[in-house]
């Protein structure tokens, strides 16, 4: 696929409905007691993570969102990706840090990797 300059990979947005799911079952128990209403916030938490979580891989680097925090990083700090057989894919830098890339399933790492590649 030539001329990719940048892939953006998001969660699946039917996430959104479990999302809904977990407030609905929440209202009730949030609304029974003062004490439980912080029970609200787990979906509300669900739920931002859903809409803010990304990886942007572009020519010169990638851009990571994994809810409230980004980062970003050039091509040259990344020393790979480790794919486990369960659990998210982790970028692995250069420095010795690895990062868990929430958004990225192992079906879109290859799109990923592929607009890492110089033009």
């Amino acid at each position: 696929m030539e001329g990719v300059e940048k892939v953006q990979v998001r969660p699946e947005r039917t996430t959104l409905a479990v999302v809904l799911v977990a407030f609905l079952g929440a209202l009730p128990l949030g609304l029974s007691s003062p004490w439980l209403a912080p029970a609200l916030l787990v979906p509300l938490a669900a739920l931002v993570w859903v809409l803010r979580a990304r990886v942007v891989a572009a020519p010169a680097g990638l851009e990571i969102c994994n809810g409230l925090r980004v980062r970003r990083f050039g091509w040259d700090e990344v020393a790979g990706f480790e794919v486990p057989d369960r659990g998210p894919v982790k970028l692995l830098l250069t420095s010795g840090q690895a990062l868990r890339l929430s958004a990225l399933s192992r079906r879109d790492l290859p799109r990923v990797l592929e607009a890492g590649q110089p033009a």
